[in-house]
């Protein structure tokens, strides 16, 4: 194995362990190698680096550094993991029309790696589930596992559980989500992934809330902010504040509430997350919809609307509607 091999699977390890300092210490060292594969390489890994903390910006120029080498050097399959890199920004920020073309494209290229084929069907599997498309999402999501199970990758089950668990909540199986979500715990517990263990945490606080556990759902989106804090992954602690937002809400705790939205919606804002920012404003205005300020309320709550209908998340349109409607 050369040094840049090497170094390559050293920041890989710690990336999954969730030390992305160290992993983007030993990315900027292979930069300086002079190297065009290795280069090309690095900058791919620092763009996946830099998408997990919320920094698109400064993913879009590692991944548009490491595509113009990709397809200099014919390195196929470095070009469909850029692809796929650039549709999760696009998809982050809400431009769900251009993740698809993004997808597409890596798709094509990928052709002979089933692990990143089974990335591409799980991300397009995310988008339908969010346009509320849920039979188009299930489907995305079993030609995603069997691409996985192909390429032995043990990871990208965890993957394909954590969705499988959250269209359960979405459909209500409660029982369906929670065993979805604990196996995909128990996955990225023994691989030491904490990043998918704080998102799994997250998302189980979600189910805590459906259950009128609303105490357990504060512990467990706080267990989930330690983590994303450590990681330094802003947007994923902007979603733990506004799930305990909700929580806080579901209390009575209205100005810890209002305290955690305000926070998230900021955040958002700041990072151009659009969903999260459509959520946070939904929370604000439901807050404030029970503080009986009428007016803000209205206000945030045709603001959200607009949010979610802009990104085309038919569910969320069509339950706001609904609440909009009961309060007025």
């Amino acid at each position: 194995m050369s040094v840049a091999d090497e170094a390559i699977r050293t920041g890989e390890r710690d990336e999954l362990r969730g030390e992305l300092g160290a992993a983007v210490t030993t990315y900027e060292r292979l930069l300086a190698s002079g190297e065009p594969d290795t280069v090309a390489e690095a900058h791919f890994r620092l763009g996946r680096v830099a998408w997990r903390q919320g920094r698109y910006d400064d993913a879009l120029a590692h991944y548009s550094a490491s595509s113009a080498l990709a397809t200099s050097r014919g390195l196929v399959n470095l070009e469909a993991r850029v692809e796929n890199g650039i549709g999760a920004v696009h998809y982050a920020r809400g431009a769900y029309a251009q993740a698809r073309a993004s997808y597409g494209r890596a798709q094509e290229l990928a052709s002979d790696d089933p692990a990143l084929r089974g990335k591409v069907f799980l991300n397009l599997g995310v988008i339908a589930n969010i346009e509320g498309n849920l039979d188009a999402a299930r489907a995305e999501y079993a030609r995603s596992e069997a691409a996985f199970a192909e390429a032995g990758d043990d990871a990208g089950r965890a993957l394909v559980l954590h969705n499988l668990g959250m269209i359960n909540a979405d459909l209500e199986l409660w029982d369906e989500a929670a065993e979805s979500y604990a196996a995909c715990l128990l996955l990225c517990e023994r691989q030491g992934n904490k990043q998918m263990v704080a998102n799994v945490l997250l998302n189980q606080s979600e189910l805590q809330i459906a259950a009128g556990r609303h105490e357990l759902a504060v512990v467990h989106c706080e267990r989930a902010m330690i983590i994303y804090a450590d990681l330094g992954d802003e947007p994923g602690r902007g979603d733990a504040l506004r799930s305990r937002s909700r929580a806080h809400r579901m209390l009575g705790r209205l100005d810890e509430a209002a305290a955690d939205a305000t926070e998230a919606l900021r955040s958002a804002i700041r990072l151009e997350a659009r969903l999260l920012e459509a959520e946070a404003t939904r929370e604000l205005g439901l807050i404030e919809r029970d503080r009986r300020r009428d007016e803000a309320a209205a206000a945030l709550l045709d603001r959200a609307l607009a949010l979610f209908t802009a990104l085309g998340a038919a569910r969320e349109v069509r339950e706001l509607r609904a609440e909009i409607e009961a309060s007025g």
